[in-house]
């Protein structure tokens, strides 16, 4: 039993701290995998499979919970369609941190 609720804890422990801040990157440029036909998450592939292309990377914003926040972007020649992408990613992130917080909230008793 012991040991279960020190898993449950690790587990909240790591949600918690993923909840700490909000990171996107985004990239543009093209790639082939070969995957060896088992697809899955998009990470995994491109960690296990062969590749080739090139990726550059574009836009990063970091969020911190205590509202900083960081952001990188070109200085010239940002595409509208790759900025669309990286705000909607950020948005996307945001409402569920929200969701979550609000979940664990409900949770605990909090409102």
């Amino acid at each position: 039993m012991a040991a279960g609720l020190k898993g449950a804890l690790e587990s909240l422990k790591t949600a918690v701290g993923d909840l700490a801040s909000l990171e996107v990157q985004t990239y543009t440029g093209s790639i082939v995998v070969k995957a060896d036909g088992k697809m899955g998450d998009i990470e995994t592939v491109l960690k296990d499979g062969k590749t080739n292309g090139t990726l550059t990377l574009v836009a990063v914003t970091k969020m911190n919970f205590d509202g900083d926040a960081i952001n990188l972007v070109p200085a010239d020649n940002f595409p509208e369609h790759v900025r669309d992408a990286h705000d909607a990613a950020v948005t996307a992130g945001i409402e569920t941190r929200q969701g979550l917080l609000q979940l664990f909230g409900d949770v605990i008793g909090l409102k």
